[in-house]
């Protein structure tokens, strides 16, 4: 019993060792050897222990791609947010003479595209651009073609294959009989609705209406979005060819003629490029700029 007390004693310099040497000598560990091998053992434990929880995290997100990462909508589409530091939010206005049809060019900048639905509140100092998007039909007062609002699917059909797009502050449009961004907008809380085509990729694309009118287009003109407006009655056609000159790569028809539309001015004031829309027709609906 003796001899099992002493191969436990302890004393200041060290532990004992079980055992011995050769000679049967006791060999003494001092108690700062522990202590770097206690520092190396739980060195390795936290090496280990990160590098699992570093393994399990980019497991996770590699089984969740596709279901939590956002979606970017049709990455091959040019979007356009019109966004100039030197400018404050604004509809820059010039004017030209193309054909000899009076033109005016209106350029925002610095705003967010919507689209709105219902009658719009011209007090509301924000809005810097509003006109007809998609058109109404007469005998029922219903949305023309495909639109969506906010993720929130209106109306569906291709009647017209012009088409736009509305996604986090930007905008898009084109021509195409089947458009992806129609099923994206309603996935991911986005805008669409079609209209007339005028211009793809640099060419004028034909239309049949043959009556000579007021025209809107929202056009894609160096590099940025802008609304080309004819201040002389015109034939669709023929307006399209002038956007060409114009330089447009893409362009799609607005509801143009004398009906609602209108931009503001730096000093607050509504200049009218229609007539002020006062029936009573939840699906009026309109696109709009608003200020950043």
């Amino acid at each position: 019993m003796e001899e099992n007390k002493e191969n436990y004693n302890v004393e200041e310099e060290g532990f004992y060792i079980i055992g011995g040497d050769s000679n049967g000598h006791r060999r003494i560990v001092p108690w700062w050897l522990w202590g770097i091998i206690g520092i190396i053992l739980l060195t390795i434990i936290v090496f280990f222990t990160v590098k699992f929880s570093i393994n399990q995290n980019t497991g996770t997100e590699n089984n969740s791609v596709g279901t939590t990462e956002p979606v970017s909508p049709d990455n091959g589409t040019v979007w356009y947010n019109n966004i100039e530091a030197s400018l404050p939010s604004c509809i820059a206005i010039s004017d030209t003479i193309v054909d000899s049809v009076n033109i005016k060019i209106l350029t925002p900048y610095n705003v967010r595209p919507e689209l709105h639905l219902g009658q719009i509140d011209t007090t509301d100092t924000e809005i810097l651009f509003a006109a007809w998007a998609a058109d109404i039909r007469r005998d029922n007062g219903k949305i023309v073609g495909a639109f969506v609002i906010d993720g929130e699917p209106l109306s569906w059909g291709l009647s017209k294959r012009g088409y736009c797009a509305i996604f986090d502050d930007e905008i898009t449009f084109g021509v195409a009989d089947n458009s992806p961004l129609f099923e994206q907008a309603t996935e991911l809380g986005g805008c669409f609705f079609r209209q007339y085509p005028s211009v793809d990729n640099g060419q004028m694309v034909p239309n049949n209406p043959e009556n000579s009118s007021f025209r809107r287009a929202l056009c894609a003109l160096n590099g940025k979005v802008c609304i080309v407006v004819s201040t002389d009655r015109i034939l669709m056609n023929d307006f399209s060819n002038i956007l060409v000159k114009l330089g447009a790569k893409n362009a799609i028809f607005l509801v143009g003629s004398t009906e609602d539309g209108w931009y503001r001015k730096d000093d607050g004031t509504i200049v009218r490029l229609g007539k002020e829309y006062t029936k009573n027709n939840p699906n009026i609906n309109y696109l709009v700029f608003r200020a950043q």
